[in-house]
């Protein structure tokens, strides 16, 4: 019962925004290691989208998409550690991190729920899309726009 009612007292909104004291626990380097690899994940895929996509337009749509979320929530996250460790006034209460790492797994949550729910349907679309651009015939263009006897420079 005790160690419940220390759990219900560290996530209560008087510690969360209590005056930030220095920094004694290992919990923030661990929270600074997650957040580091979570930008750098976002990052290279948010920049390098076609690493999992392997042409598909959907796929690769929806990795920039996420991955750069999570590219800034990430980046957002060691920046709060670091104001934590330099005990700014404001901006290092535990409310950031905690609201960091709330919104790191909204954005999975919601990932999840769109890639069990509403992803095979969109799949779906696009692959229909696809058979359609393959076999619909598309215009030929015309050569009448060049001249002949006249050269390009």
């Amino acid at each position: 019962m005790d160690t419940l009612l220390d759990i219900l007292g560290r996530i209560s909104p008087g510690h969360l925004f209590e005056e930030p004291r220095p920094v004694v626990s290992s919990v923030y380097l661990v929270l600074a290691a997650i957040f580091a690899v979570v930008f750098v994940v976002g990052l290279v895929f948010a920049l390098r989208p076609n690493l999992l996509a392997h042409g598909n337009r959907l796929v690769r749509r929806l990795t920039a998409l996420y991955a750069t979320w999570y590219a800034w929530l990430g980046g957002i996250g060691l920046v709060v550690i670091g104001l934590r460790y330099m005990s700014v006034s404001l901006l290092s209460k535990r409310i950031w991190t905690v609201l960091d790492v709330l919104a790191i797994l909204a954005v999975t949550g919601h990932l999840l729920y769109y890639r069990l729910r509403r992803y095979p349907d969109d799949l779906a679309d696009y692959l229909e899309e696809e058979r359609r651009r393959r076999f619909i015939p598309q215009p030929r263009r015309s050569a009448g726009g060049r001249r002949r006897g006249v050269r390009r420079r």
